[in-house]
C-alpha cells in the first residue's frame, strides 16, 4: 500500500511540475490580456438580463428526456438545457451575472485556443494579437453579451479544441465533439474540420469519430427527423455571404466588401504559401462547412441571414487564426508593419461593434419589459 501511495504521489508531483513548466512557458502576457478583456466585457454586460429564447429554457424546459433532447430551432441543446436547470436550481434568476459569467468563461476558452494555435505556428506576439481580437470580437457580440449563446460559444470552444488536438489525442477530440454536438448543431462543422485534420495527419484515428457521429445520429432519428427540412436552393450565395460577413467581422467591419477583399487576400496568400499547417486548413474547412450545413436549412431565409453576429462568431476565430499565421510569414519589416495595421483596424472596429451590440441588446431588453415571460420566450416575440 505504501508503495502505491508513493507512486501516486510521484505521478501527482510530476503532473504539477509539468503544469508549472507549461505555465512558465506561456508567460504572463496572455493572462494579463485576458484579465483586461474580462474587465471590459463585464462593463459591456452591465445592462444585460434574461432575454427572448432564455425564457423558453427557464420556463418550458426540464430535466426529463424530452426536456433535454427535444430540438430548439433544429439544434440539440442538451448541455445548455442542463446548464440552465443547474443554474436555476443553485443561484436562481435574481442575478444575470452567473449566467453571463459562464458565457465569458467559454469565450475566454475560445480565445485561448486561438492563442495556442497561433503561438505554435508563429510567435507569442502574433498570438497575443490574434487573441486580443477574439477577446473583443464585437462583430460576434450577440454571442458574447447574451448568456443564452453559451451554447454557440461552448460549441466553438469544444469544436476548435477538437480540431486542434485530434492528431495527438483523437479520443479527447471525440469527447469534445460529442460535447459540441450536444450543445449546438454548429458542432457538425467542427466534426468535418476534425475529420479533415485526421485525414491529413493520422488517418487511422478517424475511427474515433464514430462516437460523436453515432450518438448524434441516434438523437437525430429519435428527436429531429421532423424538425429539419434541408434544401439546396440559394445555398452557394448563402455560404459566400456568410464567409464574407465573417471575414469582415474578423476585421471589425460589417461591410461585406471588406470581407470579400479579406477573403481574396487570404486565398492569394494560401495559393502562394509553400506550405500551410494542416490545423489551419482544417479550421478553414470547418468554417466553410458551417455555412454549408446552416444553409441547407436556412438558405431559404435569404443570404442576409448568414450575416447574423451569432454566425460570424462561429467562423471568425478560424479566419483570425489563418490570417494571423499567413501575415506572420510576410518578411520583416513589412510583415510587422502590416500586422500592426491590421491589428489596430480589427481591434478598433470590433470594440466599436461591441458598443453597438450593447446598445442594440439593451434596447431589445427594454422592448420586452412590458411582455409576460411566456411571450418573451415565444417565437412570435416582436423584440
Amino acid at each position: 500500500m505504501e508503495g502505491t501511495a508513493e507512486q501516486d504521489s510521484t505521478v501527482v508531483a510530476r503532473r504539477m511540475s509539468s503544469i508549472r513548466a507549461t505555465l512558465a512557458g506561456i508567460g504572463w502576457p496572455p493572462f494579463a490580456l485576458t484579465g483586461v478583456a474580462l474587465v471590459a466585457l463585464v462593463w459591456f454586460g452591465r445592462d444585460m438580463t434574461f432575454y427572448h429564447d432564455e425564457f423558453a429554457f427557464l420556463l418550458l424546459r426540464d430535466l426529463s428526456i424530452n426536456g433535454i433532447f427535444s430540438p430548439h430551432n433544429e439544434h440539440l441543446s442538451a448541455t445548455l438545457v442542463v446548464l440552465y436547470r443547474v443554474l436555476v436550481g443553485t443561484v436562481g434568476t435574481v442575478s444575470y451575472w452567473p449566467y453571463l459569467g459562464v458565457t465569458f468563461a467559454l469565450h475566454v476558452a475560445v480565445a485561448w485556443v486561438v492563442y495556442v494555435v497561433v503561438r505554435r505556428e508563429t510567435t507569442a506576439v502574433w498570438a497575443l494579437g490574434a487573441m486580443a481580437v477574439v477577446l473583443m470580437l464585437g462583430s460576434g457580440g450577440d454571442d458574447i453579451l447574451w448568456a443564452f449563446q453559451s451554447g454557440t460559444i461552448g460549441t466553438v470552444a469544444a469544436g476548435m479544441a477538437a480540431v486542434v488536438v485530434a492528431p495527438r489525442r483523437p479520443a479527447a477530440a471525440a469527447i469534445l465533439l460529442t460535447i459540441a454536438l450536444a450543445t449546438s448543431g454548429a458542432g457538425l462543422a467542427f466534426l468535418v474540420g476534425t475529420a479533415v485534420h485526421l485525414l491529413l495527419t493520422r488517418r487511422r484515428a478517424l475511427v474515433w469519430l464514430a462516437l460523436p457521429i453515432g450518438l448524434y445520429f441516434i438523437w437525430y432519428l429519435a428527436f429531429a427527423t421532423s424538425a429539419v427540412s434541408p434544401g439546396l436552393n440559394g445555398l452557394v450565395e448563402y455560404v459566400l455571404t456568410g464567409l464574407d460577413a465573417s471575414a469582415a467581422g474578423a476585421l471589425g467591419s460589417t461591410a461585406l466588401v471588406v470581407g470579400q477583399v479579406a477573403l481574396l487576400a487570404l486565398a492569394l496568400a494560401l495559393g502562394r504559401a509553400w506550405s500551410v499547417p494542416p490545423v489551419v486548413l482544417s479550421l478553414l474547412v470547418a468554417g466553410v462547412a458551417f455555412f454549408a450545413i446552416a444553409g441547407l436549412v436556412r438558405a431559404q431565409l435569404g443570404p442576409e441571414q448568414a450575416t447574423a453576429p451569432r454566425y460570424v462568431y462561429i467562423v471568425a476565430p478560424s479566419l483570425i487564426v489563418a490570417g494571423t499565421v499567413l501575415l506572420a510569414r510576410i518578411p520583416k519589416p513589412l510583415g510587422n508593419v502590416v500586422g500592426v495595421a491590421v491589428l489596430v483596424v480589427a481591434l478598433v472596429g470590433n470594440v466599436a461593434l461591441m458598443f453597438e451590440t450593447h446598445d442594440r441588446l439593451a434596447s431589445k431588453i427594454e422592448c420586452e419589459r412590458a411582455m409576460t415571460p411566456i411571450a418573451r420566450g415565444s417565437a412570435g416575440n416582436p423584440c
